[in-house]
């Protein structure tokens, strides 16, 4: 989704892939599997490639972004932060992904009980049949 946004901003400013992959300090090649949604898109990568284009990168995100869309400030944020510091900040959120992930886990039911509820109708549904 997010690619597919880039590439019509890279098209719509008369930009060539091998320009733009240059300016960020990628292949022209990983340009296009980001563009194509064929690699994931990190967003170090999605803020070098707005920021190359002339944007914001909270700028290109649609605004029905439900549960995120108050992400759009830090996203805006991040372009003030000096190159030099983008690896460091990447670190701080890969590490803010991972912990996000075993709270996911940790407050999800495990399977088998998932299986189990799904397999069972409820009370009230047994009800209703007859």
């Amino acid at each position: 989704m997010y690619g597919r946004i880039l590439r019509q901003l890279r098209e719509s400013k008369g930009r060539s892939q091998a320009d733009v992959a240059r300016s960020v300090g990628i292949s022209p090649a990983h340009l296009a599997r980001l563009e194509s949604n064929q690699r994931g898109l990190y967003l170090e990568d999605f803020v070098l490639i707005a920021e190359a284009l002339g944007e914001k990168p909270g700028n290109l995100l649609p605004n029905d972004l439900g549960q995120i869309g108050h992400l759009k400030p830090l996203i805006d944020r991040l372009l003030a932060v000096r190159p030099e510091y983008l690896a460091r900040v990447a670190t701080i959120i890969g590490k803010i992904v991972l912990l996000t992930e075993d709270v996911a886990v940790a407050t999800e039911p495990s399977p088998q009980k998932q299986s189990k509820a799904s397999a069972k109708p409820s009370r009230s549904a047994r009800k209703a049949r007859r």
